[in-house]
This record gives C-alpha cells, structure tokens and sequence, in this order.
C-alpha cells in the first residue's frame, strides 16, 4: 500500500490540537500503524492529550508486534491489542490530567488502524472516522461517538442535518473522560483500488461523502488526495484543525 498524511491548523484555530502517525510496526513492510487524534481541552491541553494517544497506542502495538501471536499470517489478536493500546492511552491521559492542573479536563478522539496485508483492523473512540472508498462507493466504518452520531444511527438525521446540529460537537466519548471507555473495533479485507482514509472531524464536519469521493477520482497518489481534501475544507472556512490519513490499496 502507498501511505500520506497531512495536518493543517485550518483557518480559525490558533493551535493545531490534532496528532497522527504513519508507523511501519516491525520490519518489512508486513504491517503499518495509521491513527490520527483530534484534542479536547482549553489552552493546549488538547494537543498534549492527542499527542499523548498518539505516542501510547504507537508505543504499545510496537512492543505487541514482537509477539509471535501478533505476527502471524492473518494478524491474530490485532483487534484486542488495539482495544488494550487504546485503553492505556486513555489511564495516562487520566493520570496526566490529575497531576498538573493546566492540564485538567483534557481528552482527545482517537482513530487507529492497522493494515496487514489485505486485512483491515481498527480501534476508534470519538468522532474521527476511518472509510473505505472501493468502486465509487465509500463506507463509513467507525460510529461517531456523538450526541449527533447516535440520532444519525437511529436515523432521525441524514449526513447534512448532522453537520448543522447544534450539538453536533457533543462527544459521548472520548480518551480523557470520566469513568470507563468501550472502544469499538472491527476488521475488514481491503481489495486492490480501495482508498483508506483516516480523518478528524475539522473535515468531516465541512466536507461531505460525495465531496470525498469526487475528490479521490481526481487524485492520483494519496498524497494528493490528502492535500485536496485539506484544501477542501478550509476553503469552507476552516473552521477547525484538519487531518487527513490516505491509503491506497
């Protein structure tokens, strides 16, 4: 697979609190790590909580990858070590947050995958998104973790009336929270053409499915469509930092 990733502060933001990671777990090229973090919090709390997400689920599935289990043919077990890196991200930015008082109330989205082979796995909390775009037809694989997310679940809003929702930047979850997090996990097989994107919601939020799958048409590298979509979303304003992951199958 061919890798990219962009962030932007956007037009309206006077920090970037997004973080993510492009990492190549092992030797080889055998399996990659893709995970972008959109941080909560006032002053900079949100970008050290999302770079410390970052920094934790990259840490953890590093030391897993040595496991004899992990590497196998099939990448038995990525899901659970996805749902305990992600876990672990959330206890220390719980800790970080109690012991320095700047840093209170801090919390952060966090959207990881790991792609080995042709198989898909991945980990969210919050809402970031991981889609497939295969043949035209893109699909949303993770839930948005949001009052919005819930209404769009039960289908009382489409697409567009989430994006105008008063309450759409109300989170029901996220790393940094009070109390436990359910991680939601899943896995998938990619086939050659697909297009793997990662994103933050400062793009989602301003840019819509069709948006995205024109925009693919009219890229060739994921580079490309990364720097596209990024362009996309702040000539809408920029309303918020932007982070885009592609992946080309």
């Amino acid at each position: 697979m061919q890798f990219a990733g962009v962030t932007d502060i956007g037009r309206a933001r006077e920090t970037n609190e997004d973080s993510y990671c492009l990492e190549e777990l092992g030797s080889g090229g055998a399996a990659w790590l893709l995970a972008v973090a959109d941080g909560l919090g006032a002053y900079q709390a949100g970008e050290v909580a999302s770079r410390i997400a970052i920094q934790t689920v990259r840490d953890c599935m590093e030391r897993d990858v040595l496991d004899p289990e992990a590497a196998a043919p099939g990448g038995a077990g990525w899901s659970d070590r996805l749902r305990r890196a992600i876990t672990a991200a959330h206890g220390r930015i719980l800790g970080e947050a109690s012991g320095e008082p700047g840093l209170g109330g801090m919390g952060t989205t966090l959207t990881a995958v790991v792609v080995e082979g042709t198989r898909l796995h991945w980990g969210h909390v919050g809402d970031s998104r991981a889609y497939v775009l295969r043949a035209g037809h893109l699909t949303l694989l993770t839930r948005d973790h949001s009052v919005t997310g819930r209404l769009v679940a039960d289908g009382v809003l489409g697409e567009e009336a989430a994006r105008q929702h008063p309450h759409r930047n109300l989170l029901t979850q996220a790393l940094g929270m009070d109390g436990p997090i359910e991680v939601e996990t899943g896995v998938t097989e990619l086939q050659g053409g697909d297009w793997l994107i990662l994103t933050t919601d400062g793009l989602t939020a301003v840019v819509g499915g069709e948006e995205i799958v024109r925009s693919a048409r009219r890229a060739d590298m994921p580079l490309a469509l990364c720097e596209r979509l990024v362009a996309l979303a702040n000539a809408r304003g920029g309303p918020d930092n932007i982070t885009v992951i592609a992946a080309r199958a």
